[in-house]
């Protein structure tokens, strides 16, 4: 079989249903920037989906021929996308690297061996990245490399999850040489000694994928009808098998703070962070901490890196300007809060920034008066 891509573009008029997880994205966000790109987002399987994008978890549900696990309800031929061609048309990722692609997925699998339905499935999970069906010479190399490990009765998942592994620290794996280390795991071969894919001491790669979406799920419910102390323990667990996703200890931080626990949600929240400098959700948590201990200054630092993080946060953009507002710094504040009104807020939040921005305008000319 080959995987069915969807046209070019970006969301307009899709319904999308998300298989797995997308890395570092909170369903919040996502509907939201899916609905900006004028789609929506499908809460579970069902017949209205008309495009599929498949998250770097869902390698979990991979057949050995390169077949991947739908789940049940959905169109049949319903056309599917990468993880990052989502992120692509969600504009928080750029363009392939512009590199000469005059390779066919003919040709790819003539110089690899690999079938159709292989090729297509490393294309899906981002091994392989075409532009308009073209291949550059990399993809030759990545599909010769899962060749050979295929060949050495490698698993296909395991090496999908290879590949997104080394894809996430910086490499490729048309770069690295992979091979089965002492205890099954797949390692980094470096000139005959074993190393982890990040390039320290080898050690596995960690819990199944299947089984952490399974875990990261059963942690969502237990928060949804607070059973906090389960979601603790589901979420820590969770961060433990995956050390690079920011959403894990954000949620964790979000348990805590429902708690009462802000001590620990910030210190959570400070490690989704550290995983990701650009996870403004985290940031604007921060903030709002900072607020409620009367920290003023470290409030509006950190409200400004969560909306240089995501320009269209309005929240973030109106927390901001409300406390600058607060502080009475009113030339800061007047510019906030015609960001909040260019991003067109709920009513309320537009009824607020109007009258602050009329008393900003006052209080200006009053200083410019008292000045002159």
């Amino acid at each position: 079989m080959s995987y069915n891509e969807a046209p070019g573009g970006l969301l307009g008029g899709h319904t999308l249903f998300l298989v797995g997880r997308a890395q570092g994205l909170t369903r919040r966000r996502l509907e939201q920037l899916v609905r900006l790109r004028g789609g929506r987002l499908a809460g579970k399987a069902a017949a209205r989906a008309t495009l599929i994008a498949c998250g770097h978890s869902a390698a979990a549900q991979v057949l050995p021929d390169g077949r991947l696990r739908l789940p049940a309800g959905l169109p049949a031929s319903i056309p599917l996308i990468s993880e990052r061609e989502l992120r692509r048309r969600l504009g928080i990722l750029g363009p392939p690297e512009a590199v000469d692609r005059s390779l066919t997925s003919t040709d790819i699998e003539r110089l690899s061996g690999l079938t159709n339905t292989l090729v297509s499935c490393l294309s899906l999970f981002d091994v392989l990245e075409p532009v308009d069906d073209r291949f550059a010479y990399r993809d030759v190399v990545a599909a010769r490399e899962t060749a050979r490990l295929l060949a050495r009765g490698i698993g296909l998942r395991q090496i999908l999850e290879a590949a997104i592994t080394l894809g996430r620290r910086g490499t490729h794996l048309a770069e690295t040489r992979l091979t089965e280390g002492p205890s099954g795991e797949l390692v980094r071969d470096l000139a005959g000694q074993f190393a982890e894919l990040s390039g320290q001491l080898a050690m596995p790669l960690g819990q199944d994928a299947s089984d952490l979406d399974d875990l990261i799920s059963a942690a969502e419910q237990a928060a949804e009808r607070n059973d906090l102390s389960t979601a603790e323990s589901l979420y820590a667990t969770a961060m433990r098998a995956d050390a690079s996703d920011p959403v894990l200890p954000f949620n964790l931080g979000n348990v805590f703070d429902a708690q009462g626990r802000t001590a620990e949600a910030k210190i959570a929240w400070q490690i989704a962070i550290a995983r990701d400098p650009a996870f403004a959700e985290a940031w604007y948590n921060l903030a709002m901490a900072a607020e409620d201990e009367d920290q003023a200054e470290l409030a509006i630092a950190e409200y400004r890196r969560a909306v240089q993080a995501q320009p269209d946060y309005g929240d973030a953009h109106f927390n901001l300007a409300l406390l600058l507002t607060r502080l009475d710094r009113c030339t800061e504040a007047l510019a906030a809060w015609e960001k909040v009104l260019e991003l067109q807020p709920p009513a309320e939040q537009a009824s607020t920034a109007r009258r602050a921005l009329a008393l900003c305008r006052m209080r200006i000319r009053q200083t410019h008066s008292h000045a002159g």
